[in-house]
């Protein structure tokens, strides 16, 4: 279904797939996230028959490399990578899109360099705009994601992932206790703080800078996420001119339901031909 390769990218030798016919569209992964998280499984076929898609891990995350620096981990420097990667394979203007931090550096690209982007797919966007709009549980996930990178610098990713089987709300079963001990383990020891650090810090656009954004856009979000909170949505919704959202009612609800997620996608591709 799709082709696997590396590309160098600034510098950096980025992994890929690819797969499908079509124009190119290119998704990226969340913070921590790699291609894997993006796999829909057979459900993918749906879509790899309208684009050609191309998944790829962002710099620092999963086999692809990445500074030691947190500047390098901006929402520019992903965006930018975004570009590079849909001009390399050929498709400028590409729809361009991913979920969380992948949404992220989609709406830089779409408010910095307009005329590289044809759509927007974004699923379960980040925080956006400054910290004074954030409700109390986005503030809350946030300072969590600051604590793990202070536990992983202080103690490393084996003995933070023991640490954290035990903590509260880590886990509902001890299954997925040690599924998530086993994610954190398999992140790159060199460059996730780094990762987590840069993009907490990183700036992020006034929400008005949404108002330029002149391409159809497709945003799918869920409810009961500080991480990704629905008012996001509803921001791009007010400012982006042709905005459509959809709002599942819990957290993990498009991952558990690729069929549902698919579902959208191909309907909104269909509307924008």
């Amino acid at each position: 279904m799709f082709e696997e390769g590396f590309a160098s990218v600034e510098g950096l030798r980025l992994r890929y797939r690819v797969g499908g016919e079509g124009p190119l569209a290119v998704f990226g992964h969340g913070l921590l996230g790699s291609i894997e998280q993006l796999d829909a499984g057979p459900a993918w076929g749906a879509i790899l028959e309208r684009v050609r898609v191309l998944l790829f891990d962002a710099r620092g995350h999963g086999q692809s490399d990445g500074p030691e620096d947190p500047s390098a981990y901006t929402w520019e420097a992903l965006g930018l990578d975004m570009v590079r990667l849909a001009a390399r394979f050929g498709g400028e203007p590409a729809i361009l899109g991913g979920a969380s931090m992948g949404a992220g550096a989609a709406l830089w690209a779409a408010v910095e360099r307009p005329a590289a982007v044809r759509a927007l797919v974004l699923a379960v966007p980040p925080p956006l705009g400054p910290p004074s709009m954030r409700g109390e549980d986005e503030h809350r996930a946030i300072q969590a994601l600051e604590l793990l990178a202070a536990v992983i610098a202080a103690y490393g990713l084996e003995q933070t992932a023991e640490l954290a089987k035990n903590m509260p709300g880590f886990a509902a079963t001890p299954e997925e206790a040690e599924e998530r001990a086993a994610w954190l383990r398999a992140q790159n020891p060199r460059t996730v703080v780094h990762a987590i650090r840069g993009l907490l810090q990183a700036p992020i656009h006034d929400p008005e800078a949404y108002r330029t954004i002149r391409v159809p856009t497709l945003v799918l979000a869920h409810e009961g996420d500080g991480l990704h909170p629905v008012r996001a949505a509803r921001l791009l919704a007010s400012t982006i001119p042709d905005c459509t959202v959809r709002v599942a009612p819990d957290p993990g609800y498009w991952q558990r339901h690729p069929e549902a997620f698919v579902a959208e996608v191909r309907a909104f591709l269909n509307r924008v031909g």
